[in-house]
């Protein structure tokens, strides 16, 4: 049961890192991008790029020393992976989503619809139809275990769980802490106040979504290293995943975002051992349920990051 549990707490720490990046775009700018999973897809891809490369500039892990070693070359990697998606999402905003904010929701559901078919297919141009295996160059999976409470539990796994906490701990740090989040802040609860008191909510509403993207990469690029591939299509599961956490935390809700990302991975992984038939039903009975028992979700805050 406690394997079970530390399982839906890597779960939920990757969910987190990409539904953050949604909760946050939802919560500022009023869009669910349904090119999100697309991004996270994108920053998988990436990183077997720049993390096979620099991996491959390290010896496979022998020892303590040279794990860790490894663990931090790595961590570098995944950063400079979703440091790559930060211009990407950008460029996406500047170009073709600042023009329909004021546009009906149907006109940027099917704008970011759009988006998701074509880094598709730009994805499939660059790397192949094919899956990419990152394993290829002997990767972080290699480190020894660590063991918890008498049993032996991957040491990758442990880590992605902390950088989901570290993550967290980040964002609510920069939101209620530092000038550029309150500004961002402020300019989700009153956009107009916001402009008349000298606020350029376009730079504002262009950093927000390549935050939003940036945290989606990040997240691919350490799926990619756990399992070791990335695929075409990978982003459709985690982008419907991601609906469901945000639905259940609360729209536009970091905290909610977060409870809401942990209750969906360790429900699934607890019951999904003992009733397979129930894997996919899992997240949805729990949406249903908070909805049934609070229809804002866990920390309702619409149109508010908090």
């Amino acid at each position: 049961m406690l394997e079970h549990v530390l399982n839906g707490l890597y779960y939920g720490s990757i969910l987190f890192m990409i539904a953050s990046g949604m909760t946050i775009i939802f919560g500022v700018l009023g869009i669910l991008n349904l090119a999100h999973g697309e991004l996270y897809a994108l920053g998988a891809f990436s990183a077997f790029s720049i993390i096979g490369f620099v991996a491959g500039q390290v010896a496979a892990p022998t020892g303590p020393v040279t794990a860790i070693v490894f663990g931090v070359v790595v961590l570098a990697g995944s950063l400079a992976t979703a440091a790559v998606l930060l211009p990407v999402g950008g460029a996406l905003e500047a170009a073709f989503i600042r023009p329909i904010y004021d546009r009906d929701e149907v006109y940027q559901l099917l704008l970011t619809y759009g988006l998701l078919l074509v880094l598709t297919d730009v994805m499939k141009f660059v790397w192949g139809p094919s899956p990419v295996d990152l394993g290829v160059f002997g990767g972080i999976n290699e480190i020894p275990t660590t063991e918890l409470v008498g049993i032996d539990y991957p040491s990758y796994n442990v880590f992605v769980i902390l950088i989901g906490i570290a993550v967290f701990a980040w964002l609510v740090w920069f939101f209620d802490r530092t000038k550029t989040g309150r500004i961002v802040r402020a300019t989700a609860i009153n956009r107009e106040m916001s402009t008349a008191i000298g606020i350029s909510t376009d730079r504002m509403f262009t950093l927000v979504f390549a935050i939003g993207a940036f945290f989606a990469g990040f997240g691919g690029a350490m799926v990619s290293i756990g399992p070791g591939s990335a695929s075409l299509g990978m982003g459709l599961d985690w982008l419907v995943l991601s609906f469901v956490v945000i639905v259940i935390g609360g729209l536009g809700s970091l905290n909610g975002a977060f409870v809401g990302s942990m209750l969906v991975g360790v429900s699934s992984r607890v019951v999904t051992p003992y009733y397979p038939q129930l894997e996919l039903a899992v997240p949805f009975l729990l949406m249903v349920l908070v909805l049934l028992l609070k229809p804002e979700g866990l920390y309702g805050a619409w149109g508010e990051i908090q």
